[in-house]
């Protein structure tokens, strides 16, 4: 038996007309208690200025949304830092089957129209919460909504499901109220056995504050309403917690890049770096002798041997930065290799490699700075012989020469035209 959603009707008000930073796209869990005033108090009570719109028909979904003009318009506005999605409160809970086909395209419609419109936004999912006693109303037709415990299971699974699927954030205010309700079983979360009081939206407000600004709550002495100080402290503590503890499960890092750095020695104090990471558009070298470069790929020369620490720093079109460290040893067998003196190397001449003065039969290896094969043959001793490239290539490439008889050589080669 296929199972029908209950839409919740909702007194709701129209759209702010501001434009903000933070946009939310729900129902009226979204606007129960003013959801995001909460979280703008919260956020401004911990320093950080946020401002809100909000867009939550009553029982609305993401389907709905997604055709929806006030949605649309807002989408549309631009400018949004951070868009929060919540969907119909029954739907994520539904047979998989079901889900695939009535929520997941939806939630990745929107993660689309929100990216095109604004490039550098975070969508994020807000996990909603199983109802006091189960889905009663499709218990029979699906056995895990018989219970609030077996509802929101599916909820995570659902929500956990989108965010990996569309790149996104998940802010887990499921998780956080189910800890709450386990911790303080007679404790009330509910006004209907569904929408939030007060406690209820604390708790989304606070899971919400940390997953979006990957930090905890516990500094803030916010007390809303009629709430116990001590309460919302405990509230603020595990949100914090347990948005923290799962951090890799919530895809909170998911927008920033990830910065990847490797070198590789080419002889004597000669070091090439290589900036690996997706997505940088800029990027700064700290070769940890005073000195910096700008370059993708620089090529840096130490002046003295030593151990060093190189950090490299990048960030990507919207701001965002990561960093990474990598440490030169030219104590070891970096500078060892290249500081024997050195009767073979490898030059460029006529679009061609020339191997000089390789005293024995070996393999010689070519690879560009990240380290990506380019070239591997078999080389003859002799005082010089031509390698043709069979792809051409004009940036700085690695060679390596392995004898026989076990000597190696490395050095670095640069095309000319």
């Amino acid at each position: 038996m296929r199972i029908i959603t209950l839409l919740l009707l909702w007194t709701v008000s129209p759209l702010s007309a501001q434009v903000t930073r933070v946009l939310f796209i729900g129902n009226s869990y979204t606007y129960s208690n003013d959801l995001p005033g909460l979280f703008t108090q919260l956020a401004g009570s911990l320093g950080n200025t946020v401002e809100t719109a909000m867009v939550a028909p009553g029982g609305f979904t993401f389907e709905g949304h997604t055709t929806n003009p006030a949605s649309q318009n807002a989408i549309a506005q631009g400018d949004w830092d951070v868009v929060v999605l919540q969907e119909q409160s029954q739907r994520p809970s539904f047979p998989p089957a079901q889900v695939a086909q009535e929520v997941y395209p939806f939630a990745e419609q929107l993660v689309q129209q929100i990216a095109a419109a604004n490039p550098c936004a975070r969508s994020v999912f807000l996990m909603t919460w199983g109802r006091e006693n189960g889905d009663q109303q499709n218990c029979a037709s699906y056995p895990p909504l018989c219970t609030y415990t077996g509802m929101q299971q599916r909820l995570w699974e659902s929500y956990v499901a989108m965010a990996q699927d569309n790149a996104a954030i998940v802010a887990p205010a499921g998780s956080v109220w189910r800890a709450y309700r386990s911790a303080h079983p007679s404790a009330q979360l509910y006004t209907d056995g569904s929408h939030p009081n007060l406690l209820g939206s604390f708790i989304v407000a606070t899971t919400l504050y940390s997953s979006i600004f990957a930090e905890p709550s516990t500094a803030s002495t916010l007390v809303p309403g009629a709430l116990v100080p001590a309460d919302a402290a405990e509230v603020r503590d595990l949100a914090s917690s347990i948005v923290s503890d799962s951090a890799a499960t919530w895809n909170l890092d998911v927008y920033d890049p990830v910065a990847e750095a490797d070198l590789a020695y080419v002889g004597g104090t000669n070091i090439l770096f290589s900036n690996n990471t997706n997505g940088a558009v800029q990027q700064e070298w700290h070769f940890g002798d005073g000195t910096t470069s700008t370059d993708v790929d620089p090529l840096h020369t130490y002046a003295t041997a030593g151990d060093y620490t190189v950090t490299l720093i990048v960030s990507d079109a919207c701001g965002r930065s990561d960093s990474t460290q990598l440490v030169v040893d030219l104590l070891g067998a970096g500078l060892s290799d290249g500081a024997l003196p050195r009767t073979v190397r490898v030059s460029w001449m006529n679009d061609r490699l020339v191997v000089h003065h390789q005293p024995e039969r070996g393999m010689l290896r070519l690879t560009d700075p990240r380290g990506r094969l380019l070239l591997e043959r078999t080389v003859q001793a002799a005082d010089r012989q031509e390698v043709p490239l069979p792809i051409p290539h004009r940036g700085p490439m690695v060679w390596h020469l392995s004898g026989e008889a076990g000597a190696t050589h490395t050095g670095l080669v640069i095309p000319t035209p």
